[in-house]
């Protein structure tokens, strides 16, 4: 198993994952998560306003578990695999959440000043909530199932363009003003680590037993 994950982490699309997440520290420690956003709150324009609102809704809970079911048949070990993942991902985020860190406010919170005087730029048609901010669920989400999706096409073009989509995703819950880079940041890891493992300690065991229902 230790020989599989070091195969599976030294595929090329993790070196593009880790540089994304030692940039999005770089950010976070230079600038600070109230800084960021409003660097990235002063950069709005109609076409990044219409982009991110639509991205966004590629982490929305009820699209990331259609797209699980949809991988069981084009590969059921991978789809069950997929389907724990986002389980476990969505237990832990709203553990976290809703539990540990439900005192954490959303940036329209800390904000709410600059939104009452108008200085704030808002996207239209976006509902901004105020508690439940660490981590992000969103990109969490995003993560679990688009990972989940490079094990299940294992071609390294792709893989580079599903982790890149999800940094997208996960950036737009920035700039829509639903997060904070911490937010994403901590939401991308667990997004990314929980299928990982769920790959290759318990895909295993789902393999070996459709192979045996098989035979029989």
């Amino acid at each position: 198993m230790k020989s599989k994950l070091i195969d599976n982490i030294t595929q090329y699309h993790w070196f593009l994952w880790l540089f994304l997440i030692v940039l999005s520290s770089f950010f976070l420690f230079n600038y600070g998560n109230h800084e960021f956003s409003l660097l990235v709150n002063q950069n709005h324009n109609e076409v990044l306003d219409f982009f991110f609102k639509y991205v966004t809704y590629l982490g929305d809970g009820a699209f990331v578990f259609v797209m699980a079911f949809i991988f069981l048949f084009i590969k059921k070990e991978v789809g069950i695999s997929a389907l724990i993942s986002l389980l476990i991902t969505t237990i832990f985020v709203t553990i976290l959440k809703r539990g540990i860190y439900s005192t954490e406010f959303r940036p329209c919170y800390h904000f709410k000043s600059l939104i009452d005087n108008g200085t704030w730029n808002l996207v239209e048609g976006i509902e901004l909530h105020i508690k439940y901010s660490f981590p992000s669920g969103h990109t969490a989400s995003a993560f679990c199932i688009l990972i989940s999706m490079c094990f299940l096409l294992n071609n390294n073009f792709y893989s580079f363009l599903m982790v890149g989509v999800a940094f997208i995703i996960g950036f737009s819950r920035i700039y829509l003003s639903q997060h904070f880079l911490i937010d994403v940041i901590i939401g991308a890891i667990i997004g990314s680590l929980i299928p990982l493992f769920t790959h290759i300690y318990i895909q295993p065991i789902i393999s070996r037993k459709i192979l045996k229902r098989k035979i029989e």
